[in-house]
């Protein structure tokens, strides 16, 4: 390794950790010593840290209100960016939120950044054709019990004890913030990208178990029997044609394996 590079990494490392570093490398002058020096370099870093995770969590922001700024300080300050690209330092922050004092102890801040990465994520991943209704109107008969629905694999399935999508949308749209409502029932929101813009919508309790099956590689066949032993035999085919043809307008399929 060159003396550059090692240097480099050494001031990295002083960026980064909060305890005082060597200083042998740096120099001062008459207008700042070695450790003002570092100072200004660990604020500013900070800064960019903490700018890049508002601009990645707004539906977070909102709901934390003045205290996001608190929030995203501690996150930084325990968990210092390890990636080359900032995008990826925030991926851990709902869990952060979830086990950490005082945050854990209101769980909406850790499902918002759960909805939130999950949104960055469907834009930042690559692009994927969806299934039409004329591609599945190509599948023989005989093959359809054995059909496999598959999801776009940036899709995601979340659950919410509180209306953080409601945040979100209210940041998205610039509206004006919306009341915190703990659910009385627990929400299950997906998420999912069919070409430039990111969906994220409520799912039903009836839509519920069907989409949770086609995530997992069920068949139709076995989504069909749960939906038979749910509503009935001859319910099942019709509530299935139905969700199909909405995850179909939703451009939610992204392969389907018909042998």
């Amino acid at each position: 390794m060159s003396d550059l590079r090692a240097m480099q990494l050494q001031l990295a490392d002083a960026l980064r950790s909060p305890a005082t570093p060597n200083l042998a490398l740096l120099r001062g002058d008459a207008m700042a010593d070695e450790a003002s020096r570092l100072a200004v370099y660990r604020h500013g870093y900070r800064i960019r840290l903490r700018e890049a995770l508002a601009t990645e969590f707004p539906g977070l922001s909102l709901l934390a209100g003045r205290r996001f700024a608190a929030l995203l300080d501690e996150y930084v300050e325990a968990h210092p960016s390890t990636h080359f690209n900032i995008r990826w330092h925030g991926e851990g922050l709902a869990t952060f939120l979830a086990t950490t004092q005082p945050w854990r102890d209101r769980p909406e801040l850790a499902e918002a950044a759960r909805l939130d990465w999950a949104i960055s994520a469907a834009f930042d991943a690559a692009d994927h054709a969806v299934v039409d209704a004329a591609e599945l109107a190509n599948v023989s008969p005989e093959a359809w019990a054995a059909m496999q629905l598959q999801l776009l694999p940036h899709a995601r399935l979340l659950h919410a004890t509180c209306n953080v999508d409601a945040f979100r949308r209210a940041a998205d749209r610039g509206t004006s913030r919306p009341t915190r409502r703990r659910l009385a029932q627990t929400r299950h929101l997906l998420i999912w990208r069919p070409a430039l813009d990111v969906r994220y919508r409520a799912v039903t309790t009836d839509e519920l178990p069907a989409l949770q099956g086609a995530l997992n590689g069920d068949c139709f066949g076995q989504l069909c029997e749960r939906e038979a032993a749910r509503h009935g035999p001859n319910a099942a085919l019709p509530r299935m044609a139905a969700m199909l043809g909405r995850w179909l307008g939703d451009g939610l399929i992204g392969r389907i394996h018909a042998t």
